[in-house]
């Protein structure tokens, strides 16, 4: 069977990267219907790279408006039932898109699925993107099947809420199913972790297929947006917040999503502390609310309030 796949590409200021990028989604084994990139107001020579491509793609330029819009305007500008995504600066191994119709035809209920991905670049370390999961968080999942994959359903948004294994670039979903959700949310434009909007939705309405296989090199680099964890914390919880107070997840499942906010919010407050931002510190506090900080989490909002000079003193004396 035939699956017509459109490529969203969202790129800005990322020209030394693109190209590789492009070959990598033009020289697969089984090839997309289209292939639109999105330069998001680039001020490096982007579009002299898109230039050189003609008509094997579609190049998009639009006002800088952050990642989210420019990956949003490159699905609008496609019409292909089935939606993969690439960041401009990751790479996908030649059998990718094959590895994700193959899945597709052998299970033909899935419209949700990703793969794993492999750091590289000059700020990587050795590792795929599932490492990071917290113990015994795959184990919980279940046992992968011998196709290297796990079906899940709607279940899975609960243990989404604590750790995200669904990266753009490694993702395919349906337009049905992007449409049922509501798309892309532009209200997110320049935030950081905010793919983990829709990938959340698409678990709650989808039927998911988790696949093992690494089929992506995902780029480590000092310019990357998700490098901030800090930044990334907070998109989380505000996404989490929506989840909630716009009814986007059923009430059952709310007081999980609570209990996730809390910890990234206490995650995003020692981050904010050892960072010395403490008008950030009094702003998660706010959020959060005291009651809800973890212990040591009291312990610096009380020494951020102590003089500079009585600290060093403290640090000087502490065994």
């Amino acid at each position: 069977m035939k699956y017509d796949i459109a490529v969203a590409v969202p790129t800005y200021n990322r020209a030394e990267y693109l190209e590789e990028t492009l070959e990598a989604i033009l020289g697969q084994t089984y090839p997309a219907t289209e292939i639109i990139v999105v330069d998001d107001g680039s001020t490096d020579h982007t579009p002299d790279i898109l230039a050189r491509y003609g008509k094997r793609i579609t190049a998009i330029r639009i006002a800088n408006s952050g990642c989210t819009v420019a990956r949003k305007t490159a699905v609008d500008a496609s019409s292909s039932p089935w939606l993969a995504f690439c960041d401009s600066d990751d790479i996908w191994l030649p059998h990718h898109l094959e590895r994700r119709a193959t899945l597709l035809e052998k299970y033909p209920a899935v419209d949700f699925s990703f793969a794993n991905g492999q750091f590289f670049g000059p700020t990587a370390v050795d590792s795929c993107i599932y490492d990071y999961a917290p113990a015994g968080w795959w184990e919980n999942l279940g046992v992968a099947n011998a196709d290297q994959c796990l079906l899940l359903d709607q279940g899975f948004y609960v243990p989404l809420l604590r750790f995200n294994p669904a990266w753009p670039s490694t993702v395919l979903l349906s337009r049905a199913l992007y449409d049922k959700v509501g798309g892309i949310d532009p209200r997110y434009a320049y935030m950081v972790a905010e793919d983990g909007d829709i990938m959340r939705k698409a678990v709650l309405h989808g039927t998911t297929l988790c696949d093992f296989a690494v089929t992506v090199r995902q780029r480590r680099h000092a310019g990357n947006t998700s490098g901030s964890e800090l930044k990334s914390r907070l998109g989380k919880y505000q996404i989490l917040q929506n989840h909630i107070q716009l009814a986007i997840a059923p009430e059952h499942w709310h007081t999980d999503i609570d209990n996730a906010i809390a910890e990234t919010l206490n995650d995003a407050l020692t981050m904010a502390y050892y960072a010395e931002d403490k008008p950030l510190m009094r702003d998660i506090v706010s959020k959060l609310g005291v009651r809800r900080l973890s212990g040591k989490n009291r312990l610096r909002c009380l020494a951020s309030m102590l003089p500079p000079t009585f600290l060093n003193f403290y640090r000087q004396i502490k065994p």
